[in-house]
């Protein structure tokens, strides 16, 4: 069982290019990470919002897609702890700050084969971390898994030597050994991570979950309209 499992997680990490190896030998570049007291207190915007692009585009949008969590029924069985969570619906902010290519306006703080991690300050808006942190730590308790506050949280772009080039994905740990670990190539026990998929000009949001230690891979779809399909990825989804 457990081998099985080590396959599944393999096959998924060589897809998202969180592999336990990369392609090539080459050592991941990266500045130092931040720390969780360097990260606390948000994502900030600045005027370059308005210029970065003309067009409105999906991840432009200042209110959140709807969350499934408020239809939540609470019965026995039930994570109660997430369920108190009750995040915001709208901000000021688009849900993410990128520029024309739909990339962060700000520096790479690691650089891997296939990924580019940016911080999530001044990326995601406080508000939609907020949203993502909820029905996160939901699926973590579903799954046992220990929840986050969400301060530690990376953006990851897959650039072009990646299967998916161009794709956004949020990232969360819990501690600051656990971000370094799991950004530059090294074994990652306890993986977290939220990647928006675009459907036509819908966003949909991909959540993937891993704990070595409990043998838990947890895969769930929520839709821009709140329905969560369970146990699968978004891209499987027809809506």
């Amino acid at each position: 069982m457990f081998y099985k499992f080590l396959l599944s997680l393999s096959i998924f990490l060589s897809i998202s290019g969180l592999g336990w190896g990369e392609e090539k030998p080459e050592q991941p570049k990266f500045k130092p990470i931040p720390s969780k007291s360097e990260l606390r207190g948000g994502g900030t915007t600045t005027s370059a919002a308005s210029s970065a692009s003309t067009s409105v585009r999906p991840m432009d949008a200042v209110q959140a897609p709807q969350s499934f969590l408020d239809n939540v029924l609470d019965s026995a069985g039930q994570p109660k702890k997430s369920l108190n969570a009750h995040p915001p619906t709208s901000g000021r902010e688009p849900m993410l700050l990128l520029g024309p290519k739909n990339k962060p306006m700000i520096d790479v703080v690691v650089h891997t084969y296939k990924l580019d991690y940016f911080d999530c300050q001044g990326v995601v808006a406080p508000w939609f971390r907020e949203v993502l942190v909820a029905e996160l730590n939901y699926f973590s308790e579903l799954s046992k898994i220990p929840m986050v506050d969400g301060v530690l949280c990376l953006v990851s772009v897959a650039n072009e030597n990646h299967l998916t080039p161009g794709r956004i994905s949020i990232n969360f740990f819990s501690s600051n050994k656990e971000m370094s670990t799991c950004t530059t190539g090294k074994f990652c026990t306890t993986y977290r991570s939220v990647s928006m998929i675009l459907k036509g000009n819908k966003v949909f949001r991909q959540y993937f979950l891993s704990d070595i230690g409990k043998n838990v891979i947890s895969q769930n779809c929520v839709t821009d309209k709140g329905k969560w399909y369970k146990n699968t990825t978004c891209y499987a989804v027809e809506e």
